[in-house]
């Protein structure tokens, strides 16, 4: 099936003279933490086909990192850039919400959670193709006030960087939080960064709750016109259906409520921290067959046990961007995240590239 029209980043991008080459693999609804479907089948990771690129931009990520292609368009609503991003060595971002314009494109499943971002090899190449993509659009009314949102551009000395390796009791993987603290160090050591251990600017099972109800009531919808939905879709996203059609009208709007009151709390997150560094994954790249890792440090886990620092990012519209952690030559890649202000997209990039400077990866590569 092929699309009627162009969404606006892909209209931006063929006029930029981008030539689109198609779309990339992902899980049915854009919705699981691996990527697999009934039509493409599994996609896996070239750093170890053995092993997932996780999802649900799995097919973007796996073919940047195989060098198919320079960069990609990806969707972003819980992580779905980020971690990714993080099992394959790239820079992904997620923009603020409104940052890129859309219109045409995938209904979003949980309000505004998603957004749309790139995925490449280099911090350049990301600055590169979201320049091109961002920028308000009339056609889309949170672009318009996105486009007034204050935006920071500073250098590296000085920046306060609030240090996150854990969300609650939930369980990390010890090589992950190893790695995302060097790649702390770097930021005190090279780049003159004011680093300080701290706790996470929400709470993980309330974001979980609002992102699992409002994706669950996006699911329902989308299923709604389909009687015969149950013998059409991959069964393991049938719990979330069954979710969310047991939600009341009230129940969705108090989720909305709260959610609005959190975002309305952002703010004073940032009162002491200019940017928080946490990981982008909770778990390494588990079997390409299994839909999420079971276990993590020894612990069993659900389906969202490895999306446990991603999903804030998208309920509080925040940009965030993905970057490669120090590893051991040969080692399976590792992520972490940068997550700033609403509408400190342009100070993450910058950011990044001085991590980069100081830390480059652009030589790492699979042995494809």
């Amino acid at each position: 099936l092929i699309a009627p029209r162009d969404d606006i980043p892909v209209e931006r991008l063929r006029a930029a003279g981008a030539v689109i080459a198609g779309k990339t693999n992902t899980p049915e609804f854009a919705i699981s933490a691996h990527t697999d479907n009934r039509v493409f089948g599994v996609t896996r990771n070239p750093w170890d086909t053995a092993l997932s690129p996780g999802g649900s931009s799995g097919g973007a990520a796996a073919s940047v990192a195989a060098g198919m292609f320079p960069l990609a368009i990806a969707t972003d609503a819980g992580g779905s850039i980020r971690r990714p991003s993080a099992v394959t060595g790239l820079v992904g971002m997620r923009p603020s919400t409104g940052h890129v314009a859309r219109c045409y494109g995938f209904a979003p499943l949980a309000l505004d959670f998603q957004a749309i971002g790139p995925i490449a090899r280099t911090v350049a190449d990301v600055r590169l193709a979201l320049g091109i993509i961002a920028g308000p659009d009339p056609r889309d009314r949170l672009s318009l006030a996105a486009a007034h949102a204050q935006t920071r551009r500073a250098a590296a000395p000085g920046l306060r960087i609030g240090l996150v390796t854990a969300a609650g009791s939930a369980p990390v993987d010890r090589g992950i939080v190893a790695a995302v603290e060097r790649a702390a160090a770097a930021f005190s050591g090279d780049l003159d960064c004011v680093v300080e251990i701290t706790v996470p600017p929400y709470d993980v099972d309330e974001i979980a709750t609002l992102f699992g109800s409002l994706s669950a009531a996006g699911l329902a919808r989308i299923v709604a016109s389909h009687p015969d939905w149950r013998d059409r879709v991959d069964p393991g996203v049938i719990p979330a259906i069954e979710l969310g059609q047991s939600l009341s009208a009230a129940d969705y709007v108090s989720h909305i409520d709260r959610l609005g009151a959190l975002r309305t709390a952002v703010p004073a997150s940032f009162a002491d921290v200019d940017v928080y560094l946490l990981p982008s994954s909770a778990a390494m790249s588990w079997p390409a067959a299994e839909r999420f890792p079971k276990t993590i440090d020894g612990r069993e886990v659900g389906p969202r046990g490895a999306a446990i620092f991603t999903p804030f990012v998208n309920a509080l519209g925040l940009p965030a961007i993905a970057l490669p952690a120090p590893v051991a030559d040969g080692a399976m890649p590792i992520g972490f995240q940068l997550v700033g202000n609403y509408g400190d997209d342009a100070l993450l990039l910058d950011l990044a590239e001085c991590y980069e400077a100081a830390r480059p990866w652009r030589d790492s590569r699979p042995p494809v």
